[in-house]
Order: C-alpha cells, then structure tokens, then sequence
C-alpha cells in the first residue's frame, strides 16, 4: 500500500474522531464519518466554525422535518467542500428539490439528495432537459424491475441521464449487464441493479466487466471481506478501474484493516467500512490516473460523477434511516 493512501487513511481516523467529539449528539457515526471522508477526498482541512456557519443557515431557511434539516451538518460539509458560495447553492438546491417533484419525483425521502446530485453534476441551463430524461429512465427502470425500483435509484438515473444514448439504448444495455451479472452468479436485488448502472458508464465490453467485477467479488470473499449487495456499488468502481482494480482491490483490504483496527471506527461495522475504504482508493487512484495522464479526461469525469452517487447512495441510506426512525 502506497504510503500516501496510507496517509489519507490516517486522515480520515483523525478528522473522524475531530467530528466525532464536535457532533457526537448531533450525528450518527456513520454520518460522522462520511463527513470524514468527504473532507480527505477534497484534501481539505476540518473547520467547524464554517460548518456551524453554513448550518445554522440551513436550519433558517428549512422545517422541522426536512432531510435537509435532519441532517443539515452533513449537507452543509458537502456545499462548504465543492462551492466557495454554500449558502447560495442550499438555495438552488431548493429550487432543484421543487423542479424535481414538479418533474415526478415522488420520494420525498431522496429528492434532496438527487437534487445534490443534479447541482454536482449538471449545468443549470441543461436542468429541464435531464429532469425529463432523467425521469423516463426511472419509469422504464421501474417497468423493467417494479419490486427492486425506489427513490433510492433517483440519484443515478440523474447521471444516466446525461449520457448521449436514447433512453430505450440506455437500458438495453443496463439490461443485457445485469443479466451477465446474474449468470455469473450475482444474485438478483436492488444492489445488482445499481452495480448495472455503474458499470454502464463504461464503454468495454460487457462481458470483460462482468468478468473483472466476479473476479473483485471472489477475491474480497477469499480475504473474509464479504461484499454485501449494499455495496455492489462500490464494487462497481473498482471494476472501472480497470488495469488498476487488483491493485486496489488489495489497498481496500489494506485500508479496511487500518479502519477496523482504530478503537473509534471498528464499531461502524463491515459494509460501512468498505464503503469508506474503497471509495478512498477509488479517489486515490483517480487522482493517479489523472495527474499521469493514463486515463481519458471524459472516463475521469464519469468516474468522479459516480463518486458523487456513491456519497449520494451513503448519504440517501442515512436520510431514510432517519425517516424509519422518525416514522416508528
């Protein structure tokens, strides 16, 4: 393992434990710690007085029971590391969470986080254009799998949408991937279906991804690294890694153990854990592959846009587990 992705793992345990004692009440861990990661990611140092900054706007200008309320200190890290304007960009995530509902979006449990994921990845002159692409794909990915389809998906049908392919092209190939996956002995659920989705931003060859996806999966299982369906995404950009994916199939089993070791984050438990490890490889190993130039910069982008829906799928899984909270 590099010592620079050591370093970041290090960071990540520091910031961790930084956040930890400032909202220990306010957070949960694992929030806690998808905080942590976002700031190692960004390569940004931990500032608390901007947090509660940005926070306490938020709490002006939302209700008692919005997502964004609920977990507004984690909403507020997010537009404090990617804009140098957060409060106004809270304010068009507004607008986007309005646009999104008038544009069929049901779920108000991920309208939040998918109108994240627009602001993150869109321009706001193309908004209207991806909203209703963006929303067919999630009609057809219904149709096709109406018991595995929820909100949950919205974040990813956002980025599809982006793609130049027609929506039927879009899901042909979804499609003919995830019956791959399925014939190489992937179980059929909700977390096929999004690795699907991740692996159709690449243009390889469908079964050469599979292949190197069954190949990641088995070789986590035989270093008693159990990747759960929760985590097919993360799965999903080792794959897209390509010539680089053993390598960092190995420094995530590195970093897991490094997590898992630290008395203040081995209680996040095995799925957070991987999450987190594997998607600091992934950030590290783009980092590498963009500064030496090995990969394309429109691969670069596609793979930072799904970075962002993997924070997005993190971030959404917290949401509605307040939901189920506040609704029992």
């Amino acid at each position: 393992m590099e010592h620079l992705l050591q370093d970041k793992a290090n960071e990540l345990i520091r910031i961790y434990k930084l956040v930890n004692k400032d909202y220990r009440w306010k957070n949960s861990s694992n929030v806690n710690n998808l905080i942590a990661l976002s700031y190692v990611m960004k390569g940004r140092a931990y500032n608390k007085a901007e947090i509660d900054r940005v926070n306490d706007y938020i709490k002006k200008n939302t209700g008692p029971f919005s997502c964004y309320r609920q977990k507004s200190i984690l909403y507020s890290v997010l537009l404090l590391l990617n804009y140098s304007d957060p409060e106004a960009k809270f304010d068009i995530l507004l607008d986007y969470e309005d646009r999104l509902k008038s544009s069929g979006f049901k779920s108000y449990t991920y309208r939040p986080v998918t109108a994240y994921t627009l602001l993150l990845t869109c321009r706001s002159a193309e908004i209207d254009q991806r909203l209703a692409k963006a929303h067919q794909l999630f009609v057809e990915m219904r149709r096709n799998h109406p018991w595995l389809t929820s909100g949950d998906d919205y974040p990813l049908s956002i980025l599809m949408a982006k793609e130049k392919e027609s929506v039927s092209q879009i899901m042909k190939n979804i499609e003919n991937i995830y019956s791959e996956l399925h014939e190489a002995g992937f179980s059929k659920s909700n977390g096929l279906q999004f690795l699907s989705h991740i692996l159709s931003f690449s243009s390889e060859n469908t079964s050469e991804k599979v292949l190197r996806c069954k190949k990641l999966y088995d070789f986590f299982k035989d270093n008693k690294l159990k990747v759960y369906s929760s985590n097919y995404g993360a799965l999903g950009l080792l794959t897209l890694l390509k010539g680089k994916s053993d390598e960092a199939a190995r420094d995530t089993i590195g970093i897991s153990r490094v997590i898992s070791e630290e008395k203040g984050l081995k209680w996040l438990g095995k799925e957070t854990i991987f999450l987190t490890s594997s998607s600091l490889v992934c950030d590290y190993f783009l980092e590498s592959m963009k500064n030496r130039e090995v990969i394309e910069t429109t691969a670069f982008i596609t793979m930072e846009a799904l970075l962002a829906a993997q924070t997005a799928a993190m971030l959404g899984a917290t949401c509605a587990a307040s939901a189920a909270a506040s609704g029992s």
